[in-house]
């Protein structure tokens, strides 16, 4: 019986770090994918005057689960590091010419209509 306990008690000690290494790992995943519609619909208002307004409408879908993301990841500082890439990402796809108005239609289409993720999203739960 006290090999067993040792054991269940070690298997916990263990697995204690990946398992929040592994929500981590989901919060920084869900980090990333908001902050992509954040930037793209930020960049939309900014671009493509045509959606403005539908734009800024959309943008309100995300706040909620932005708000809950921020509640759960602390001082912020990898969400940062992803902010960071995705906007020189976005630059560049700007820079090109390759931010379209239906890109941007579609990113509204997504937040209006169609919805978010919630499995990904189950992770703020």
């Amino acid at each position: 019986m006290k090999k067993w306990l040792g054991a269940a008690v070690a298997a916990l000690i263990v697995t204690a770090p990946v398992q929040a290494n592994t929500q981590d790992y989901k919060l920084i995943t869900v980090a990333g994918y908001l902050n992509f519609y954040l930037l793209n619909i930020n960049a939309c208002q900014d671009f493509h005057p045509a959606v403005r307004q539908a734009a800024y409408d959309a943008e309100k879908q995300l706040y909620p689960w932005l708000d809950k993301l921020h509640a759960k990841l602390g001082d912020g500082q990898q969400v940062a590091q992803i902010v960071l890439r995705r906007r020189a990402m976005l630059n560049e796809q700007i820079s090109e010419g390759d931010f379209t108005l239906d890109h941007c239609l579609a990113i509204v289409k997504i937040l209006n209509e169609d919805g978010l993720d919630k499995t990904l999203l189950a992770s703020l739960d």
